[in-house]
């Protein structure tokens, strides 16, 4: 069988014989692989007669799974993304809103009060703290419940129910 032609080219049959798989030298199939890999016109040539081949069609498709996964990993991406911006909002209005009620130690006479109002200042702070930080996450609760629907709800009168 000739494998190639007068210009240089892989035969016909050289490339129907590689799509049929029949039995060929290792020299043979090494010099038809190396022809084809720089040679656009005898690759476009195999392409075709290999498009011109029964196709095999898979068992089941895989399209409703793959979108299904494709969906589902989409909204944990987003899901994702917005509780971590909660949560970055939520400490940063903490931190922001519950230290406005802390002493600031550093403007306050340290003990040199003889009516005992700094020490007194200081003992308090953990309750204030507690208030204040239950003030927070109740504004933050009001806020995230204002989406929900679950904020107070208004009859027609107009009036909180």
């Amino acid at each position: 069988m000739e494998r190639f032609r007068a210009d240089g080219h892989l035969t016909d049959e050289a490339l129907l014989a590689l799509i049929r798989q029949e039995e060929q030298s290792e020299l043979e199939r090494l010099e038809i692989a190396e022809h084809l890999a720089f040679c656009d016109a005898c690759l476009q040539r195999y392409t075709e007669l290999l498009a011109e081949s029964p196709l095999l069609t898979p068992v089941s498709s895989c399209r409703q799974s793959l979108w299904q996964r494709l969906r589902a990993r989409a909204a944990r991406l987003l899901v994702s993304r917005y509780a971590t911006a909660a949560a970055a909002v939520a400490l940063a209005l903490t931190v922001l809103w519950g230290s406005a009620g802390t002493p600031h130690l550093s403007t306050s006479p340290p003990f040199q009060s003889p009516d005992h109002s700094v020490t007194e200042t200081l003992w308090d702070w953990p309750d204030r703290w507690n208030r204040s930080m239950d003030s927070v996450f109740s504004q933050i609760g009001d806020f995230f419940d204002h989406f929900s629907g679950k904020g107070p709800q208004t009859n027609e009168g107009g009036t909180h129910s």
